[in-house]
């Protein structure tokens, strides 16, 4: 059964500005779930990464661990300054951010998991409700893929402590108490010893949706402007046969297909046209996630 999280779509009050043209398009987003049953999405930092971060709609904004922040070049602008804004975020599938805000800190369940090794992965951030809350999630754990639904509603910021110039932001005490918790994981990891993840690997991107329909199989549903799918000549409501001499039929079909695909690898599409016949359409694999 999905589950689904929504937020209220807001009234457009004068003067607000222009309107995010990613607003009402839905985005098909690669997920893992963890060994620790967490939903992990591969996301990019002003361009950066791909980094892996939690889907978790009960943390009240995004948080970037501070080993990604150093890797992006990302700082607090002064240490009174809670917010480190970002100039873009982009999540695997396609949906993007511009300008949001983002807090550079350790919360405790990221170093606790880390530092024991149980998700199988490391986990660089945490996606929480100032993010999540755009957009209309459906998860189904029986896809490999959320679908996420750009809405025209931006939530507010969580309230954010106020210091004085010169003086420096402390978590409240009840954030401090539980980022203590942070070390004691940290210790009981040395001592049993962390668990072996995985290497991460950049995934070739074609820039293509497709979806599976009997009796036509797969077939192409929109083929994403300035893709290397698009300057190959790839064309929506075509019908993909093979993927580098693999028959494909559904989408999980191609995706196997095209799992070791690296950007710059060729991929060869077996396709038929409704008014073309069949043809061979090679695409050079963009940088993916």
């Amino acid at each position: 059964m999905a589950a689904t999280l929504a937020a209220a779509m807001a009234l457009e009050p004068p003067g607000r500005p222009a309107r995010d043209p990613q607003v009402g398009q839905s985005f098909r987003v690669p997920y893992r779930l963890t060994d620790t049953n967490h939903f992990l999405v591969r996301v990019r930092i002003d361009g950066k990464g791909p980094f892996n971060f939690l889907v978790d709609s009960g943390a009240p904004a995004l948080f970037v661990a501070t080993e990604t922040a150093k890797k992006v070049g990302l700082k607090p602008v002064e240490d009174h300054v809670f917010w480190t804004p970002l100039k873009s975020l982009q999540i695997e599938g396609g949906a993007r951010l511009e300008g949001v805000q983002a807090r550079v800190e350790d919360p405790f369940q990221l170093v606790g998991m880390n530092a024991l090794g149980l998700p199988g992965a490391s986990i660089d951030g945490i996606l929480g409700f100032t993010i999540l809350g755009r957009y209309r999630l459906q998860i189904d754990p029986t896809d490999d893929r959320m679908t996420w639904t750009r809405l025209d509603y931006t939530p507010p910021e969580p309230p954010a402590p106020r210091v004085q110039a010169g003086e420096k932001v402390e978590p409240p005490p009840g954030v401090r108490a539980l980022n203590a918790l942070g070390p004691m994981a940290k210790a009981m990891g040395f001592l049993m010893g962390k668990q072996p993840e995985e290497k991460r690997l950049l995934r070739g991107s074609l820039g293509v949706e497709w979806a599976g329909a009997k009796p036509a199989g797969l077939r192409v549903v929109r083929v994403l402007d300035g893709s290397p799918a698009a300057r190959a000549g790839l064309r929506a409501d075509d019908q993909v046969i093979a993927i580098n001499d693999q028959v494909v039929s559904d989408p999980k079909s191609a995706r196997s297909a095209l799992a070791d695909v690296r950007p710059g690898d060729r991929a060869r599409l077996r396709v038929r046209r409704w008014n073309a016949g069949e043809q061979t359409i090679n695409i050079r694999a963009g940088e993916g996630f």
